[in-house]
């Protein structure tokens, strides 16, 4: 069995996600704009979505609650993000990420699935270091369809230099 097979384990888990994001930690506007010409994309069209999100988060008495901008591109044929928390705790200022890094690589779960209770506290053999469910989204595709998302990031960063993040889709009850 390879090392890293051995590392992972062999959760059921890895068979619902698809790597598909890659995120960047922006701390300011001048952070956006480097990342965005450090990946010859400052004339691309960028989705903007600014997200409130309440639960878990490392080393925080009770349930947190985080306000943070979110940009998408997707000309690489990944999702690419620009990550900036504005408020509230969060992992990239746990984690100590510095600003223009990798902040996570993210992984949605197929639509329609979600991942097994008795796998929301390890994955990847790491503990969680943040899990939140959003509660707002200015995004107005979200707002119209209700969806929301839970976010677990991994502190994987000790295994792979960085965290990994599984997305799952909460889709509004319409019927």
């Amino acid at each position: 069995m390879h090392p890293l097979h051995t590392k992972l384990g062999t959760s059921p888990l890895l068979g619902l996600l698809g790597l598909d994001q890659v995120a960047f930690i922006a701390r300011s506007d001048t952070d956006e704009m480097l990342i965005k010409r450090f990946l010859r994309l400052d004339q691309a069209d960028w989705v903007e979505d600014e997200v409130v999100a309440k639960g878990y988060v490392r080393g925080v008495e009770g349930e947190a609650t985080n306000t943070a901008k979110l940009l998408f591109n997707y000309d690489f044929g990944i999702e690419v993000e620009i990550l900036r928390y504005l408020d509230g705790p969060n992992y990239p200022e746990i984690g100590a990420v510095p600003a223009g890094n990798v902040a996570h690589l993210g992984f949605h779960v197929e639509k329609g699935k979600h991942v097994p209770p008795a796998m929301k506290d390890f994955v990847f053999s790491c503990p969680i270091i943040q899990q939140v469910v959003t509660q707002s989204h200015t995004n107005q595709f979200l707002i119209d369809s209700g969806r929301r998302y839970r976010y677990t990031i991994y502190d994987t960063k000790p295994l792979f230099g960085i965290y990994l993040k599984v997305i799952e889709r909460l889709e509004a009850d319409h019927g």
